[in-house]
């Protein structure tokens, strides 16, 4: 048994049957790479022979199973009933398997729960898009991974090359030398032992029940240090002042649903990286600004969104995921987070204004969270409450819409680098890989970005009610980032001619 920890128990705490806390990639691949060809019992071939090397710190052959009384958080249990057929799911888009067949289907897989009374996780080899691709809807629970992890999943389950790679199953040879062949691929098999009863479940949670008292005076140690951080950063004269996440304005707030709405969009990526450099801001400053003129020009379309806050300066609030992972080998695939609050300066009319005004409440925001800590805070204060208190308390606020009343934020946008070169699933070369966040009530709109080769890849995922024409907002996405560059050409060529008039007036100046 493995124990939860950190803030990983919470995300099993958030889920409800409306707002499931479930991280997903929407791949698309290139079949005509493959040696032998596309078929599913070769990909089903690939995964049962992947599955199970897969980091000790990461099995997808694992289970949650509550502890009695909630005496502590959920363990990590081997599922002896694993069957690999009960995660893999065969799919077909009707014609003509365009992006419209491809985003209902994947809004479809996205308002389905994951059952997680087996290893949270699915895959749905998607058949039957245009031009022959094949696609793939990956979705697992958030309690497992985060972006930066998800990365390191990929790069685990896919390969360098078309040929693939040899499969080590030393891990399952030891377990058993003399066991008959695995039915799920080559090799020994895999045989856990049987679930552990209640009092096994107790028994294991007496030694951390018996030591909470120390974790919450950790706790409470890493609170007062939280708040004397803040006070000393409120009274230095020289910083900008506490970004407090509250009072975003009423948009998209909206009672989420199960129903989802799903988007796609790509940006190139050398044009993202030359407005970084040319106005030395980060590359999520530019994917925030990005997605501010896009936000800006959806609300304007439809104004019943926006009431009178975009005009009247109360611009939208994103939530931004920060990576708190270190770089330990030791360090787990779990959940390393915090995250920023960052003002999207939409109510301004300018794409540059907008960059600018994002890159400063960008930068403040990060210092205030590198100054303060929210993150190991967060993951001291789940160690100490009693698990059966913290999610009565988290599903109370969420019956009664608390994140949604306090408007924290409008939306969230996460932006996670991804490898820079080609990976192939059973041969196929991949072209795309679209991530998607979760959504939560008070959070109705995901927009999650990641980068593969030379292109950053964008996945919207929102609650269907709460954002109308998420298609038409993907499109703003990709014309915002066309209009940030013209935007930028003209202040160069501005620039320019001022340079060559000054240039001229003192030649003029020198001749006379």
């Amino acid at each position: 048994m493995q124990r939860m920890s950190g803030i990983d128990p919470m995300f099993v705490y958030s889920d409800t049957p409306l707002t499931p806390m479930e991280v997903a990639y929407t791949c698309v691949f290139d079949p005509a790479t493959a040696p032998a060809g596309y078929s599913f019992d070769a990909v089903r071939a690939m995964l049962a022979d992947r599955v199970p090397t897969l980091p000790e710190l990461l099995p997808l052959r694992r289970r949650l199973m509550a502890v009695p009384f909630g005496l502590d958080h959920p363990r990590w249990v081997d599922d002896p009933a694993f069957d690999l057929d009960n995660h893999l799911h065969r799919a077909a888009l009707p014609a003509p398997g365009g992006e419209v067949e491809l985003r209902a289907k994947v809004a479809e897989v996205m308002g389905r729960p994951l059952d997680l009374h087996q290893p949270p996780w699915e895959m749905h080899v998607v058949e039957g898009l245009a031009d022959g691709k094949v696609g793939l809807i990956a979705k697992i629970h958030h309690s497992v991974i985060d972006g930066v992890a998800g990365v390191q999943l990929m790069a685990q389950l896919l390969d360098f090359a078309p040929e693939g790679r040899p499969t080590d199953r030393k891990g399952d040879a030891d377990a058993d030398a003399d066991a008959d062949a695995d039915a799920d691929g080559p090799g020994p098999r895999w045989r856990p032992p049987s679930l552990p009863s209640s009092v096994q479940l107790v028994a294991h949670a007496i030694p951390n029940l018996v030591t909470s008292p120390l974790r919450a005076l950790g706790a409470l140690r890493e609170i007062g240090k939280t708040a004397v951080r803040m006070a000393q950063r409120a009274l230095d004269e020289e910083t900008p002042p506490l970004s407090i996440p509250l009072g975003a304005p009423p948009t998209f707030e909206t009672p989420v649903g199960a129903a989802r709405s799903v988007s796609f969009a790509e940006l190139g990526l050398r044009q993202v990286r030359d407005l970084k450099e040319r106005f030395g801001v980060t590359v999520n400053d530019v994917i925030l600004a990005v997605c501010s003129g896009a936000l800006r020009t959806h609300l304007a379309e439809h104004e019943h969104l926006a009431g009178s806050d975009q005009e009247a300066g109360n611009p939208l609030v994103a939530v931004v995921p920060i990576s708190v992972r270190s770089d330990s080998p030791d360090d787990d695939l779990g959940n390393r987070l915090s995250a920023m609050f960052v003002p999207l300066a939409n109510d301004l009319s300018e794409p540059l204004d907008r960059l600018r005004s994002i890159a400063q409440a960008s930068a403040t925001a990060k210092a205030q969270e590198r100054a303060i800590g929210y993150g190991p805070m967060a993951s001291a204060l789940s160690e100490a409450v009693p698990p059966v208190l913290a999610r009565r308390v988290i599903q109370l606020g969420i019956s009664l819409g608390a994140l949604r009343r306090a408007r924290a934020g409008n939306l969230m946008i996460s932006n996670v680098p991804g490898p820079d070169f080609a990976l192939y699933f059973a041969g196929m070369k991949m072209l795309a890989a679209y991530p998607l966040g979760p959504v939560v009530d008070g959070v109705a709109l995901n927009i999650t970005v990641q980068s593969y080769n030379d292109t950053l890849f964008v996945g919207l995922n929102a609650c269907a009610s709460a954002v109308p024409d998420l298609p038409a907002l993907a499109r703003s996405i990709t014309h915002e980032l066309g209009h940030m560059t013209a935007a930028a050409e003209n202040a160069y060529d501005r620039m320019g001619s001022i340079e060559r008039r000054a240039r001229t007036a003192k030649m003029a100046r020198l001749a006379s």
